[in-house]
């Protein structure tokens, strides 16, 4: 079996300065470094990554958090996709992954002594519930810890730029004629600030003042949530031709509620989404929404939870990634 002292000879050098280059430690000249890589590479070498880790304290695994909820966690597209990707990236460093359910009343004060007890390199929060102890815990702890639409500065964050993205749509709704848009929030978040923002910066750039009525909260992010928000909608005394729902799960299920109060969508009422979930392509009328980008979401915060864990120091500590606008049939021109 090839050693380090093996390449070590190889490339007339110590073994200590072989281990600074695996290690990527020490002050070694970018020649020689790229003279022990090939050497290892053309002597067949393999780490002994047990052996590194126990040097480092390190188990070269790291925990996923998820929200255990009847419409989130991994039956939701959109963090599936998120995982995958995540999932990939971390293996391509030799980390394994752990999935942490998170449920408030199971992990309430022993969430943070779990993830020790698993001896964590660090932990992504994909779909947590940020307002529970356990968690806000976690994040005010010295775990190396990565967000997804987290509200806690101290930590880093991965999130789609939701301001640009709901004002995005709003001018599409806004350029096809429509003026009288109900805007129905989601969860009491930051990242829902930003698109009822961003909501309210398109109505005021095309002169539309912003009207309470036509605003509505519906909480969490579910099929049933589509019956109680289309419910809202109805109770809205202001007329209007478009609704603007949290996503496109909450959107979907609105179809058949608006169908038995007899507003048919795309023709005289007009819908939209977030998110960007293949079932949305799937509907009659296919549903226009926005796509937020998974795969990067994943790939960026596994990228970001690799410095932390390695203590490299990073420039971003909330990264906001671009969206897409995509046409469906369910927004009727009126102009």
């Amino acid at each position: 079996m090839v050693t380090i002292y093996d390449i070590a000879k190889a490339c007339n050098c110590s073994s200590a300065t072989v281990s600074k280059v695996f290690n990527n430690a020490g002050n070694i000249s970018e020649s020689k470094r790229k003279e022990v890589f090939a050497a290892a590479k053309r002597m067949g070498y393999v780490p002994n990554v047990t052996a590194r880790n126990l040097v480092k304290r390190r188990s070269n695994m790291v925990g996923v958090l998820l929200y255990v909820d009847e419409s989130l966690g991994l039956r939701h597209e959109l963090f599936a996709e998120i995982l995958n990707r995540f999932r990939a990236e971390m293996e391509k460093n030799n980390y394994e992954i752990a999935l942490i359910s998170e449920k408030a009343e199971q992990w309430e004060g022993k969430l943070l002594d779990h993830c020790r007890a698993l001896r964590l390199d660090g932990v992504f929060c994909l779909c947590g519930n940020y307002e529970t102890d356990a968690v806000r815990q976690l994040f005010e702890s010295d775990v190396p810890v990565v967000g997804f639409e987290s509200p806690y500065a101290q930590k880093p964050s991965v999130e789609s730029k939701n301001f640009e993205a709901a004002k995005c749509l709003t001018n599409y709704l806004i350029e096809n004629g429509h003026r009288e848009i109900v805007f129905i929030a989601g969860r009491d978040q930051p990242i829902t600030d930003d698109r009822i923002g961003g909501y309210k910066a398109a109505l005021a750039e095309h002169g539309i003042p912003f009207d309470e009525e036509r605003f509505f909260r519906s909480g969490y992010y579910s099929y049933d949530h589509g019956e109680i928000a289309t419910e809202m909608l109805l109770s809205c005394k202001k007329p209007y031709t478009a609704v603007m729902y949290p996503d496109d799960f909450t959107a979907i299920a609105a179809y058949r509620a608006l169908a038995r109060a007899g507003l048919t969508v795309g023709k005289n009422i007009s819908v939209t989404g977030f998110d960007g979930v293949s079932i949305g392509q799937m509907v009659e009328p296919r549903l226009t929404t926005i796509r937020q980008n998974a795969a990067r979401i994943g790939e960026r915060a596994a990228q970001l939870l690799l410095d932390v864990i390695e203590g490299r120091e990073t420039e971003e500590r909330m990264i906001r990634l671009d969206t897409e606008l995509v046409e469906g049939e369910s927004v009727r021109r009126l102009v």
